[in-house]
This record gives C-alpha cells, sequence and structure tokens, in this order.
C-alpha cells in the first residue's frame, strides 16, 4: 500500500491532513474525535480537487467540530458503543436509504456506502435508535431494579417513572413519586444502582444535608466516590 500525507490551513476550520492512498478509490472526509480534519484520497487525484471539495463541506464540518467542542458522542464503526442490552454495531450497506435493525442484543445501523457516518442527519438517526432502544430496555429494568432495592432497604416508594430528560439522571418528589432517566441504560451498572439508591434515600431525607449523605452511605457505600464519578458522564451532551 503506497500512502503520502500532506498539510495545509484554511479557515475557520484549520489544519487539514490529505492523505493520499493507493487503496482509496475516492475522496472521503472525515473530522476526527479530536475536531481535526483528515482527508483520504486516491494517488492520482490532484490535492486541489481534495482542497475544493473540503471548501464545500465548510459547513458540515464546522457543525461536526461543535457538536464534537460541545462534547456530543459521535457514533463510528469503530467507536465501541452500549446499552445495558445492546451493543451498536454500523454496517456500510449497498443501499440507497440507512436503516436500522435491533435484535439479539444488537443495535445495527446499516449506512450506504456513498455516504459519510459523520453526516449530522445520520449521527442524528442513530441517536434516535439509540433512544428509542434505551426507552424500551428502562421501561422494563428499571422500575424492577428499583424495587428490588427498595424492598432491601425496606423504603418505601409510591410510582415510578421512566423519563428522557437533559438536566438530571433521577428525581424524588415530595410524595416519594421516583421519576428515573432513560439514559440511565448507558452507565456502567454500579452507576445506575446509585442513581437509584440516591433517589431512593431522598423518599426519607428530602435534601442533600448531613441526614441524606449518612443514609446514603448505609445503604450504598463508597457514595461519595460513586457521585464524583457519576460527574464524569453527561446526559446534556449526548
Amino acid at each position: 500500500m503506497m500512502t503520502a500525507d500532506n498539510y495545509f490551513h484554511l479557515e475557520p476550520i484549520g489544519a487539514i491532513h490529505i492523505r493520499k492512498n493507493s487503496r482509496s478509490r475516492r475522496i472521503r472526509l472525515r473530522v476526527k474525535p479530536d475536531g481535526k480534519v483528515q482527508v483520504s484520497m486516491p494517488l492520482l487525484v490532484s490535492e486541489q480537487k481534495a482542497i475544493d471539495f473540503v471548501k464545500s463541506k465548510v459547513d458540515w464540518i464546522l457543525r461536526q467540530q461543535q457538536d464534537i467542542k460541545a462534547g456530543l458522542t459521535i457514533f463510528s464503526p469503530d467507536k465501541c458503543f452500549k446499552t445495558k442490552f445492546h451493543e451498536l454495531k454500523i454496517v456500510p450497506v449497498d443501499q440507497n436509504k440507512v436503516s436500522a435493525m435491533v435484535g439479539k442484543g444488537i443495535i445495527q445501523i446499516n449506512i450506504p456506502s456513498t455516504r459519510n457516518h459523520q453526516q449530522p442527519e445520520i449521527q442524528q438517526f442513530i441517536r434516535k435508535v439509540i433512544i428509542q432502544v434505551m426507552r424500551q430496555e428502562a421501561k422494563v429494568y428499571l422500575p424492577s431494579r428499583l424495587k428490588e432495592l427498595a424492598q432491601h432497604h425496606q423504603l418505601s416508594v409510591q410510582n415510578v417513572y421512566v423519563k428522557h430528560v437533559k438536566s438530571r439522571w433521577g428525581s424524588c418528589s415530595s410524595v416519594n413519586n421516583i421519576n428515573l432517566n432513560l439514559h440511565l441504560m448507558r452507565l456502567p451498572n454500579h452507576l445506575a444502582d446509585y442513581v437509584i439508591l440516591h433517589e431512593l434515600a431522598h423518599t426519607v431525607e428530602k435534601n442533600h444535608g448531613p441526614g441524606f449523605w449518612q443514609l446514603l452511605e448505609q445503604i450504598c457505600p463508597g457514595s461519595k466516590k460513586l457521585d464524583k464519578e457519576l460527574n464524569q458522564y453527561h446526559v446534556d451532551t449526548y
């Protein structure tokens, strides 16, 4: 395999990495996880043609860089993403439309081989399918898991609701109704349990005073450490 690399700068998107590759059959554009732009192209295609192609995609590149800067998840074939019961697989196919198949623990997103998986509309399609899957998982799993933990710790709950919100992982009302975010289905098991136990503690202690943290530590040892770990995950940037 023969390759050749070159770089140029284009405002307002910054450095562009051009890689000529003997295996390339057409110009491909990619915005990497660090926001840098890479172009893969056939050996015999002129660099000017690649530059012109990049210039025609400036608005799309800026949107991608903005999403990355905001911390939004960029789904790609080489990046592992799992929910509680499913794993995402992105597959290039010989068809005209983007489609999805869910079953046997797999969320399969079929993308036409002529299209780039980073295109905003494709990323939005993937995100929508994942949310649908997580909602189905959450409605089955979360109320059952909360009931199990409540019984184990002899805590009383009125109603349990599964919601899709961008501000918090869970909440507990004054009458002990508990809301749980369907995005708990993409957290590690121990953090999902921590959120549930956190809200269960609020059935007794309605604020975050010393009494709350004392109770939470009793039913969830290491709660302060888990709370800090949870802060590494963000609902509103998914």
